[in-house]
Protein backbone atom coordinates (compact mmCIF):
# COMPACT_ATOMS: atom_id res chain seq x y z
CA UNK A 1 0.00 0.00 0.00
CA UNK A 2 2.39 2.58 0.69
CA UNK A 3 4.31 1.68 -2.29
CA UNK A 4 1.43 2.25 -4.35
CA UNK A 5 1.31 6.08 -2.46
CA UNK A 6 4.56 6.49 -3.26
CA UNK A 7 4.18 6.29 -7.11
CA UNK A 8 0.70 7.69 -7.10
CA UNK A 9 3.01 10.98 -5.42
CA UNK A 10 5.75 10.12 -8.11
CA UNK A 11 3.12 10.48 -11.28
CA UNK A 12 1.55 12.95 -9.79
CA UNK A 13 5.41 15.17 -9.35
CA UNK A 14 6.21 14.20 -13.04
CA UNK A 15 2.60 15.41 -14.28
CA UNK A 16 3.26 18.61 -12.69
CA UNK A 17 6.83 19.06 -13.58
CA UNK A 18 7.93 22.30 -15.87
CA UNK A 19 8.65 21.47 -19.09
CA UNK A 20 11.06 22.98 -21.71
CA UNK A 21 14.40 22.26 -19.70
CA UNK A 22 17.36 21.12 -21.11
CA UNK A 23 18.15 17.66 -19.49
CA UNK A 24 21.90 18.06 -17.87
CA UNK A 25 22.42 14.54 -17.03
CA UNK A 26 23.87 13.46 -19.91
CA UNK A 27 26.40 15.98 -20.33
CA UNK A 28 27.40 14.74 -16.58
CA UNK A 29 27.79 11.18 -17.81
CA UNK A 30 29.73 12.56 -20.61
CA UNK A 31 32.57 14.40 -18.66
CA UNK A 32 32.38 11.71 -15.88
CA UNK A 33 32.97 8.59 -18.06
CA UNK A 34 36.03 11.22 -20.11
CA UNK A 35 37.56 11.66 -16.95
CA UNK A 36 37.04 8.08 -15.97
CA UNK A 37 38.20 6.85 -19.27
CA UNK A 38 41.14 9.09 -19.25
CA UNK A 39 42.52 8.47 -15.58
CA UNK A 40 42.34 4.33 -16.20
CA UNK A 41 44.09 4.52 -19.67
CA UNK A 42 46.67 6.61 -18.03
CA UNK A 43 47.29 6.18 -14.82
CA UNK A 44 45.70 3.02 -13.73
CA UNK A 45 46.52 1.40 -16.84
CA UNK A 46 43.51 -0.65 -16.61
CA UNK A 47 41.57 -1.84 -19.85
CA UNK A 48 38.08 -2.74 -18.02
CA UNK A 49 37.82 0.81 -16.16
CA UNK A 50 39.00 2.54 -19.36
CA UNK A 51 36.24 0.29 -21.35
CA UNK A 52 33.67 1.31 -18.53
CA UNK A 53 34.28 4.94 -18.83
CA UNK A 54 33.88 4.84 -22.29
CA UNK A 55 30.06 3.22 -21.90
CA UNK A 56 29.27 5.85 -19.40
CA UNK A 57 30.01 8.56 -21.76
CA UNK A 58 28.33 6.78 -24.79
CA UNK A 59 25.54 6.26 -22.58
CA UNK A 60 25.66 10.10 -21.86
CA UNK A 61 25.69 11.50 -25.04
CA UNK A 62 22.81 9.37 -25.92
CA UNK A 63 20.72 11.06 -23.39
CA UNK A 64 21.94 14.56 -24.29
CA UNK A 65 21.10 14.41 -27.69
CA UNK A 66 17.45 13.26 -26.67
CA UNK A 67 14.77 15.91 -27.49
CA UNK A 68 14.53 17.88 -24.58
CA UNK A 69 11.56 17.41 -22.59
CA UNK A 70 10.27 16.82 -18.88
CA UNK A 71 12.60 14.17 -17.22
CA UNK A 72 9.91 11.80 -14.71
CA UNK A 73 11.23 12.30 -11.89
CA UNK A 74 11.41 8.37 -11.49
CA UNK A 75 13.73 8.39 -14.16
CA UNK A 76 16.24 11.16 -12.48
CA UNK A 77 16.22 9.22 -9.69
CA UNK A 78 17.08 6.14 -11.32
CA UNK A 79 20.03 8.37 -13.50
CA UNK A 80 21.15 9.35 -9.90
CA UNK A 81 21.34 6.14 -8.37
CA UNK A 82 23.42 4.85 -11.70
CA UNK A 83 25.60 7.61 -11.51
CA UNK A 84 26.30 6.17 -7.79
CA UNK A 85 27.88 2.69 -9.38
CA UNK A 86 29.98 4.24 -11.28
CA UNK A 87 32.01 6.22 -8.99
CA UNK A 88 31.48 3.20 -6.10
CA UNK A 89 34.01 1.51 -8.99
CA UNK A 90 36.64 4.44 -8.75
CA UNK A 91 36.86 4.87 -4.77
CA UNK A 92 36.85 1.09 -4.88
CA UNK A 93 39.77 1.16 -7.24
CA UNK A 94 41.72 3.90 -5.57
CA UNK A 95 41.09 2.71 -1.83
CA UNK A 96 39.51 5.90 -1.17
CA UNK A 97 37.78 5.89 2.13
CA UNK A 98 38.30 9.39 3.99
CA UNK A 99 34.86 11.91 3.82
CA UNK A 100 34.57 13.76 0.98
CA UNK A 101 35.02 17.44 0.74
CA UNK A 102 32.17 19.21 -1.52
CA UNK A 103 33.60 22.53 -2.86
CA UNK A 104 31.58 24.83 -5.05
CA UNK A 105 32.76 25.43 -8.51
CA UNK A 106 34.14 28.71 -9.74
CA UNK A 107 32.29 31.35 -11.60
CA UNK A 108 28.98 31.22 -13.03
CA UNK A 109 29.87 28.23 -15.02
CA UNK A 110 31.16 25.99 -11.93
CA UNK A 111 30.06 23.00 -10.81
CA UNK A 112 30.71 21.45 -7.23
CA UNK A 113 32.87 18.81 -7.41
CA UNK A 114 33.97 16.53 -4.72
CA UNK A 115 37.95 16.02 -3.18
CA UNK A 116 37.94 12.91 -1.24
CA UNK A 117 41.57 12.61 0.50
CA UNK A 118 43.51 9.53 -0.53
CA UNK A 119 46.28 10.15 2.17
CA UNK A 120 45.88 11.90 5.37
CA UNK A 121 42.45 12.84 6.30
CA UNK A 122 42.84 17.02 5.79
CA UNK A 123 41.52 19.71 4.20
CA UNK A 124 44.42 21.77 1.97
CA UNK A 125 44.49 25.21 1.81
CA UNK A 126 43.64 25.94 -1.34
CA UNK A 127 41.42 23.87 -3.78
CA UNK A 128 41.80 24.94 -7.13
CA UNK A 129 42.99 22.29 -9.06
CA UNK A 130 42.10 20.04 -12.28
CA UNK A 131 42.66 16.33 -12.81
CA UNK A 132 40.82 13.33 -11.47
CA UNK A 133 43.56 12.47 -8.98
CA UNK A 134 45.85 15.62 -7.83
CA UNK A 135 48.45 16.38 -5.15
CA UNK A 136 47.72 19.95 -2.67
CA UNK A 137 49.68 20.05 0.24
CA UNK A 138 51.69 17.46 -0.14
CA UNK A 139 48.15 15.20 0.15
CA UNK A 140 46.85 13.36 -2.65
CA UNK A 141 43.18 14.09 -3.45
CA UNK A 142 40.35 12.22 -5.96
CA UNK A 143 37.96 14.88 -7.60
CA UNK A 144 35.02 13.60 -8.70
CA UNK A 145 31.61 14.83 -9.52
CA UNK A 146 29.22 13.68 -7.41
CA UNK A 147 25.83 12.44 -8.14
CA UNK A 148 23.46 15.56 -8.93
CA UNK A 149 26.70 17.98 -9.51
CA UNK A 150 25.12 19.47 -12.80
CA UNK A 151 22.12 20.33 -10.69
CA UNK A 152 23.36 22.25 -8.94
CA UNK A 153 25.21 24.25 -11.14
CA UNK A 154 25.98 28.53 -9.42
CA UNK A 155 23.94 29.66 -12.08
CA UNK A 156 20.65 27.93 -11.27
CA UNK A 157 21.11 28.29 -7.33
CA UNK A 158 19.06 30.61 -5.43
CA UNK A 159 19.84 31.96 -2.22
CA UNK A 160 17.31 30.24 -0.42
CA UNK A 161 18.77 26.77 0.71
CA UNK A 162 15.25 24.84 1.52
CA UNK A 163 13.70 25.87 -1.54
CA UNK A 164 16.70 24.70 -3.74
CA UNK A 165 16.70 21.61 -1.97
CA UNK A 166 12.75 21.56 -2.25
CA UNK A 167 13.30 21.78 -5.94
CA UNK A 168 15.86 19.22 -6.35
CA UNK A 169 15.30 16.95 -3.44
CA UNK A 170 11.15 16.37 -3.92
CA UNK A 171 10.02 17.65 -7.25
CA UNK A 172 13.12 17.50 -9.70
CA UNK A 173 14.10 14.28 -8.45
CA UNK A 174 11.64 12.66 -5.60
CA UNK A 175 14.61 11.44 -3.80
CA UNK A 176 12.49 12.18 -0.37
CA UNK A 177 8.89 12.92 0.31
CA UNK A 178 9.98 16.11 1.94
CA UNK A 179 12.47 18.18 3.64
CA UNK A 180 13.86 20.79 6.46
CA UNK A 181 16.77 23.24 6.67
CA UNK A 182 18.17 24.05 9.47
CA UNK A 183 21.17 26.73 10.08
CA UNK A 184 23.54 27.89 12.53
CA UNK A 185 26.24 29.47 10.97
CA UNK A 186 28.94 26.75 11.05
CA UNK A 187 26.90 23.66 10.14
CA UNK A 188 23.54 23.07 8.30
CA UNK A 189 21.32 20.46 9.47
CA UNK A 190 19.25 18.64 6.92
CA UNK A 191 16.22 16.47 7.22
CA UNK A 192 14.99 14.44 4.99
CA UNK A 193 11.11 12.76 5.35
CA UNK A 194 11.15 9.10 3.53
CA UNK A 195 14.20 9.30 1.41
CA UNK A 196 13.29 6.57 -1.57
CA UNK A 197 16.91 5.80 -3.18
CA UNK A 198 17.84 2.23 -3.27
CA UNK A 199 21.53 3.33 -4.09
CA UNK A 200 24.49 4.72 -1.73
CA UNK A 201 25.71 2.04 0.34
CA UNK A 202 29.07 0.85 1.05
CA UNK A 203 32.23 2.89 0.39
CA UNK A 204 29.99 5.37 -1.40
CA UNK A 205 28.06 6.09 1.68
CA UNK A 206 31.40 6.47 3.38
CA UNK A 207 32.87 8.64 1.16
CA UNK A 208 29.93 10.61 -0.08
CA UNK A 209 27.31 10.19 2.07
CA UNK A 210 24.01 8.70 0.94
CA UNK A 211 22.38 9.91 -2.46
CA UNK A 212 19.96 12.66 -0.81
CA UNK A 213 22.78 13.47 1.41
CA UNK A 214 25.27 13.97 -0.86
CA UNK A 215 23.30 15.82 -3.37
CA UNK A 216 22.20 18.31 -0.05
CA UNK A 217 26.00 18.67 0.45
CA UNK A 218 25.82 19.83 -3.15
CA UNK A 219 23.39 22.63 -2.99
CA UNK A 220 25.02 23.66 0.58
CA UNK A 221 28.55 24.34 -0.97
CA UNK A 222 26.93 25.80 -4.25
CA UNK A 223 23.96 28.44 -2.57
CA UNK A 224 26.58 29.36 0.27
CA UNK A 225 30.09 29.11 -1.80
CA UNK A 226 31.61 27.55 1.09
CA UNK A 227 33.64 23.89 1.45
CA UNK A 228 31.32 21.58 3.18
CA UNK A 229 31.78 18.13 4.48
CA UNK A 230 29.08 15.60 5.94
CA UNK A 231 29.37 15.08 9.46
CA UNK A 232 27.28 12.86 10.65
CA UNK A 233 23.83 10.33 9.33
CA UNK A 234 21.13 9.29 11.57
CA UNK A 235 18.28 7.39 10.49
CA UNK A 236 15.09 6.90 12.69
CA UNK A 237 11.09 5.98 12.31
CA UNK A 238 12.26 2.70 10.69
CA UNK A 239 14.42 4.81 8.32
CA UNK A 240 11.18 7.14 7.25
CA UNK A 241 13.69 10.18 8.48
CA UNK A 242 16.87 10.55 8.20
CA UNK A 243 18.69 13.85 9.78
CA UNK A 244 22.09 14.69 7.91
CA UNK A 245 24.78 17.36 9.52
CA UNK A 246 26.74 19.22 6.71
CA UNK A 247 29.86 21.25 8.40
CA UNK A 248 30.77 24.23 6.27
CA UNK A 249 34.78 24.92 6.36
Amino acid sequence: MERERENERDKDRDRNSGSGRGNPYGYGLVAFGAGLAAFSWYLLQSTPMTALGIGVAVVGASIAITPTSPVPSKTVRKLLEGATLNIEAVLEDTGAKNRAYYVPGVGDEGIVRAFVPLGEDRAPARWDAQGLVVTLDGNEYLVVYPPGALLVKNEELSGDLESAMIGHLVEESGLVESVKVFEDGSSVVVEFRNPRARAGSGRVRRVLGSLEAGIAAALVAGTKGKVGRIASEEESGDGKMKRAVIELL
